[in-house]
């Protein structure tokens, strides 16, 4: 605000030369500003205003519009710096997240794949093949293992199994036997499965077939 035209808003309110929405907006400022109330005080106490008091009174003003200045700068770049902290904290938390995320492993989830190794484990069909037979899958146990596993439908109140079989130059099994009635229901699928499954090496195997409870 102009010193001047602030001396002339004073002189235009003590001498009533205002409209009243200027003069109320006068006085709300006065409220907020103990200098410029003094400034009325002080000008309606004087009957007239000289040059030299005139140029007293902008000096005063033009000190406290400084002052006035200088403390809201002042407010104004703490405040900034106060923002700038803010968001660096921010962006160094989020940054420390993201790292903790990616270098250390998650428990959780690492409990939770071991678990379901675990049931995977509990549910295969393994494979043991008794000694003296040198039959055994071209493509290895683990594989043979694997294919039993996903073929066996799981309908098998018989828990273990032995499987004899002999394997023809084509590496196919053949007279397959097991060690249950033949008309039992599991003896008639792991047939099925030994005669449409993997090629084998050598002339024949005898296997004990342990199945998930």
């Amino acid at each position: 605000m102009e010193n001047n035209y602030q001396l002339s808003r004073i002189h235009n309110y003590v001498n009533g030369l205002m409209s009243g929405d200027d003069m109320h907006a006068l006085e709300q400022e006065a409220l907020q500003d103990p200098f410029l109330q003094d400034a009325i005080d002080g000008y309606r106490l004087q009957k007239g205003v000289d040059a030299r008091s005139l140029s007293l009174l902008q000096q005063r003003l033009e000190k406290r519009v400084a002052a006035h200045a200088f403390l809201k700068d002042r407010h104004y770049f703490n405040w900034q710096r106060l923002a700038i902290g803010l968001v660096a904290a921010v962006l160094f938390i989020a940054v420390s997240t993201l790292l903790l995320i990616r270098y250390f492993p998650n428990r959780d989830q690492s409990n939770i794949t071991e678990v379901e190794l675990m049931d995977s484990a509990l549910q295969k069909v393994v494979s043991k093949p008794v000694v003296g037979f040198n039959a055994q899958p071209i493509d290895g146990w683990e594989s043979f293992d694997n294919y039993l596993s996903t073929n066996y439908s799981g309908n098998n109140p018989t828990k273990e199994l032995i499987v004899s079989f002999k394997v023809n130059s084509s590496g196919t099994a053949y007279d397959i036997q097991t060690d249950v009635d033949n008309d039992h229901p599991i003896s008639k699928e792991v047939k099925e499965l030994f005669a449409k499954g993997p090629k084998w090496t050598g002339s024949a195997g005898r296997i004990k077939i342990i199945f998930p409870e």
